[in-house]
């Protein structure tokens, strides 16, 4: 009788049988994917090289420091010199703006240090701002010359301040002066530099005739022959690309640097999904960062699709109009150039336009 009950058991319940039993299959497959792309993800966060704090250096190495960037006075040199006490900064640190949640700095620096040396000067400082109501993606370039009051070491240049406490100070001196609040810190030497640029294939830039003479007669083993016009460089190419300062200044320096990211995110954006990720794993050794593993993951998932699909824009600070430039006499016998009697407010106000909330 049973047997009979059973073998007349309406089809549809057959049907939901099975189809439930797919579905815990899937379910067992999908979560057996999520658990390795998890451990996958993981493993790749746990060979990138964190900083949980910064180092100090005494006041003694800080001037050290500051002497390798000094020039000698020319008793013949014609040049305007401002006095060190001349120049005005705020009368009090700034305290950081209110950015919301919806906006996420992270500082980008770039050292000349190898590896095992303690931090050097810090060559390049860009802010990548995401705000993610906007969707907009910037880059903030901060001159490296600019003459800022350093927290416990004095008035200097700010590329200084990595080079005397590394992260902590930097985010802090740019606090006082911008009123910026930075979420973490990535820096990358000059070697890794070359080998995350290598590793993608070379980097797209286009050159201007003065950039690609001045690449072409750099003394090194190889003679480039690099043309006006766009050309694939290398990462030795790029590198020294960014770092070109002799044909103009600083601030075309800055623009530089901040064309080679840009190239660097297009080339990344170009590549096969796996490819990325196989990229992407390879680099992380190259990188040194404040940030926590925790945060990491959730700046993967809300802010990597952001500035992958973003039109990334650019500016460069102390602006245009807001400083003055020239040699500062630093010390009896010494110069320094620089840009000072900056106008921070004005500039903190270019910074708060990046946080706005409206699309």
């Amino acid at each position: 009788m049973d047997e009979q009950q059973s073998a007349r058991k309406p089809a549809w319940k057959r049907v939901v049988k099975i189809f439930a039993i797919i579905l815990a299959v899937l379910l067992l497959v999908l979560l057996a994917i999520a658990g390795i792309a998890f451990l996958y993800v993981d493993n790749m966060m746990d060979r990138l090289n964190y900083v949980d704090s910064d180092t100090t250096v005494s006041p003694e190495v800080a001037s050290s420091i500051d002497m390798e960037e000094w020039i000698t006075i020319d008793p013949e040199d014609s040049e305007p010199v401002v006095d060190a006490t001349d120049v005005t900064f705020p009368t009090e640190p700034a305290p950081p703006e209110e950015q919301g949640d919806h906006i996420v700095n992270i500082m980008l620096v770039g050292q000349d240090a190898r590896p095992g040396e303690p931090p050097q000067r810090s060559d390049s400082m860009i802010l990548m701002t995401f705000n993610k109501i906007t969707g907009e993606v910037t880059l903030t370039s901060f001159l490296r010359d600019q003459y800022v009051q350093i927290p416990g070491y004095g008035n200097t240049k700010l590329c200084h301040a990595y080079s005397y406490g590394g992260m902590t100070l930097l985010n802090q001196t740019l606090a006082n002066h911008y009123g910026i609040e930075i979420d973490g810190n990535v820096t990358i030497n000059f070697e890794c530099f070359k080998e995350i640029i290598d590793r993608l294939g070379g980097v797209e830039i286009t050159l201007t005739w003065d950039e690609a003479s001045a690449l072409n007669n750099l003394e090194s083993e190889k003679k480039w022959r690099l043309k006006p016009g766009v050309q694939l460089l290398t990462g030795e190419q790029a590198l020294r690309y960014a770092r070109l300062r002799h044909i103009d200044s600083d601030y075309q320096r800055t623009e530089r640097q901040r064309k080679v990211i840009l190239s660097v995110v297009e080339a990344y954006k170009d590549k096969p999904l796996m490819e990325m990720m196989e990229l992407l794993e390879e680099a992380m050794p190259l990188f040194t960062t404040n940030i926590p593993k925790d945060r990491i993951y959730r700046y993967a998932v809300g802010l990597f699709p952001l500035m992958t699909q973003a039109d990334i824009k650019s500016q460069r600070l102390p602006a245009a109009g807001t400083f003055q430039s020239g040699l500062i006499k630093v010390s009896e016998g010494y110069n320094a150039w620089c840009e000072y009697n900056i106008d921070f407010q004005a500039n903190r106000k270019l910074l708060e336009e990046l946080f706005d909330e409206e699309i």
